[in-house]
């Protein structure tokens, strides 16, 4: 039974979760395909990012799975958004895959629906395959060493700002939700990927960013950002001295990044079932659970497509109320 790390998802799926809203009705069931050439997954990021470090961590198992090679295609820009125009307009044969995120798939067409070159409708949701925790991080030298803190800093700052690898991706939203009940506003600085905002930041360019435990925590060990506080409603095991924001006063904040794996809409419920069942064994494998730890993630095992299909529309729901609340505005 699939677990996913989010703890509150709002409203009513069952209004939004049909047809019209994401193109799938597969049943995962014994699948008779069988790739004949090689496979590319597609991921929306540049190399070095969580999206990244989880579809090469994949790849190579999903291959020996199919009887093909599985080749990782990076995509970056617009927040995932460039990949997933890509995925949407591929044939949907089950040769081309993606990695996708909250960015692109559940919250950038409801945030600008003229400038996004694919619908919801444009994708067959295979599985989500992982939570991880985000880590709110600072640049070594800003003089704060909690969030309060950091509210303090933004006040009497002007001129700081954060980055993030795209308007509208999760954790752009997480850090708009973050400041927003702090009561604070400062401006993100957009870049084509999780790996120039972390330059920047480690630059002083940028005065923070939410990132990815998968990243974050190396960087925090080895003492070249500073921690503040997870996002997740728990602290992350590998960083387990950094408080939640719940701890420091923001009741109920529980919002973790998600990968789940995506195919062209219109492809076949025994393509679908095929990646399906070869994910899921690679998620039950002792070693690669082992290594997925290792990078933060928690693996997400049968999230059939109809559940992911309600998860997603929850998550567009949820996004919704954060994208009005903080006003964001598309670019």
């Amino acid at each position: 039974m699939f677990h996913p790390s989010r703890r509150r998802l709002i409203g009513n799926a069952a209004l939004i979760a049909s047809a019209a809203l994401l193109a799938t009705t597969a049943v995962q069931a014994q699948s008779s395909w069988k790739p004949e050439k090689p496979i590319k997954l597609l991921v929306g990021f540049a190399p070095g990012g969580s999206a990244d470090t989880l579809a090469r961590l994949l790849a190579e198992p999903l291959g020996h799975k199919l009887g093909q090679p599985v080749t990782v295609d990076n995509v970056p820009g617009a927040g995932g958004n460039i990949m997933a125009g890509r995925l949407a307009n591929a044939a949907a044969d089950g040769y081309t895959i993606g990695i996708g995120a909250a960015g692109s798939m559940a919250i950038t067409f409801d945030l600008n629906p003229s400038a996004t070159p694919y619908k919801p409708t444009s994708f067959a949701p295979v599985t989500m395959v992982a939570t991880q925790p985000n880590v709110v991080i600072v640049n070594s030298s800003v003089a704060a060493s909690n969030i309060n803190e950091l509210k303090s800093y933004i006040q009497r700052t002007p001129s700081a700002s954060y980055g993030i690898a795209g308007i509208g991706i999760s954790n752009h939203l997480i850090a708009e939700a973050m400041l927003h009940r702090l009561g604070v506003k400062m401006p993100a600085v957009p870049y084509k990927g999780a790996a120039p905002v972390i330059t920047d930041l480690l630059g002083g360019h940028i005065v923070m960013t939410v990132d990815n435990i998968t990243t974050a925590a190396s960087l925090v060990k080895d003492g070249k950002v500073k921690a503040l506080g997870v996002t997740t409603a728990k602290r992350a095991p590998q960083l387990p001295d950094v408080p939640t924001l719940q701890e420091q006063g923001i009741k109920g904040f529980d919002m973790p990044t998600w990968q789940g794996l995506f195919l062209p809409a219109g492809a076949p419920a025994a393509v679908q079932t095929a990646y399906f069942d070869a994910i899921q064994d690679i998620l039950k494998n002792p070693a690669t659970r082992e290594k997925m730890a290792a990078l933060g993630s928690e693996p997400v095992v049968g999230m059939k497509s109809a559940d992911f299909v309600t998860y997603l529309a929850n998550d567009r729901k949820q996004w919704g109320a954060t994208i009005k609340a903080a006003n964001i505005q598309p670019q």
